[in-house]
């Protein structure tokens, strides 16, 4: 393909290693999309974003190995397809759709099929990253992205502290893609980036230099809203997690006293409707502000589970509307609409392209989706000018 000048900004950006302004470059701007992700799991053709002009680059998802065109791969429009003697993996459908599960403690089944493929390939670690690939390419075309909403006016005390180089107290609550599940930085693999909690912290720390950002992730992976809120949800493993320490609202939010506190619930509230959901977030928001009225709050929205899969079972818009309904009765409390970003995502690309467990749990590239979508909602539009 044609190899095109680069722009001042594009010289700023690499897709050889993790680089935080990379990643946080928001996907619906510019015409330089960076590791772009790919996994060509059942099939030997996968999609893009956009329709290229150039690839620049096809790597491994451990940026360490890179691959040739018309050897490894080819391109046309916008699919990357694999031929049998190439060395990108690939993984038949005979061992993406299973009789059973590639590891026993993370079973996917799949949604109406017969006992013959009764699983999908499934599994936590770097299993399913190390055979994905990162594609660097140019394009010329736009697509339709339900853009997050701004949300800075509802912040007004988090930005004074942060422009005014004062202490700032930044609590992380959720389950575990706020844990940073499977980010590669979270499992120790290449090329180690951040969790979307962890981009924005750096990103908060190279914008306001000045300030004493305090930040702390208390989300707990597996956990769903009823045990965010100490109630029993029903699920033995879920309520049995630090049964014994007490309140889990109380040891791991109210006593951290946060001046910006993000509540990411929804992936795990598959038992629970949109009404249910909303209570117990509700009671989040008032428990905390009883404490400290002051307390900022964001309400993050969620990806959604692998549609194959009886993890996909709700109605993750309606969670999101529960949250933007919440966000109107009180004040100061705004809502990063993840669900919005992946939904633009997934207009182009298949849910296998973003995921690193083939379940729940986003890679890098979805990663990157979620800071961005924050990082908009909190600071604006041209948060991405100011690192």
């Amino acid at each position: 393909m044609k190899t095109e000048t680069k722009s001042e900004e594009e010289k700023l950006m690499t897709y050889r290693e993790y680089d935080l302004k990379t990643y946080l470059f928001p996907l619906w701007e510019g015409e330089v999309v960076y590791n772009e992700t790919l996994w060509f799991a059942g099939s030997r053709s996968a999609s893009l974003m956009y329709d290229p002009t150039e690839i620049v680059c096809v790597m491994s998802y451990d940026l360490t190995t890179t691959f040739q065109e018309s050897v490894d791969y080819t391109v046309k429009g916008r699919e990357i397809i694999i031929p049998e003697n190439g060395k990108i993996p690939y993984l038949a459908p005979s061992e993406f759709y299973r009789a059973s599960p590639i590891n026993f403690f993370v079973k996917a089944l799949r949604r109406g099929e017969g006992q013959d493929s009764a699983y999908l390939y499934a599994d936590e670690g770097s299993t399913i990253s190390a055979q994905q690939v990162a594609v660097t390419y140019r394009h010329k075309d736009r697509i339709a992205w339900n853009l997050p909403k701004v949300e800075t006016a509802k912040f007004p005390k988090t930005m004074a502290k942060l422009n005014g180089g004062e202490k700032i107290k930044v609590l992380f609550y959720g389950d575990s893609i706020t844990v940073g599940a499977n980010s590669s930085g979270y499992i120790g693999y290449e090329p180690h980036a951040e969790s979307y909690a962890n981009m924005v912290k750096s990103y908060m720390q190279k914008r306001f230099p000045s300030a004493t950002i305090d930040f702390k992730n208390n989300a707990v992976g597996g956990t769903d809203s009823n045990w965010g809120i100490n109630k029993t949800s029903g699920n033995a493993w879920i309520d049995s997690l630090e049964a014994s320490e007490g309140d889990h609202f109380k040891k791991r939010v109210l006593n951290e006293n946060p001046d910006l506190l993000f509540i990411a619930y929804g992936m795990n509230d598959q038992k629970y409707d949109a009404t249910e959901y909303k209570q117990n977030i509700k009671e989040m928001i008032e428990g905390v502000r009883a404490k400290n009225p002051d307390v900022e709050i964001m309400l993050v929205s969620g990806m959604i589970a692998n549609p194959e899969t009886y993890f996909d079972n709700k109605d993750y818009e309606a969670y999101q509307n529960a949250l933007l309904e919440l966000s109107k009765d009180y004040e100061n409390i705004g809502v990063a609409t993840v669900y919005n970003s992946v939904k633009s995502v997934y207009t182009k690309k298949r849910f296998v392209d973003c995921t690193a467990n083939n379940i729940n749990h986003p890679n890098d590239y979805m990663m990157r989706v979620y800071a961005q979508t924050v990082l908009y909602s909190l600071f604006g539009a041209d948060y991405i000018d100011h690192i």
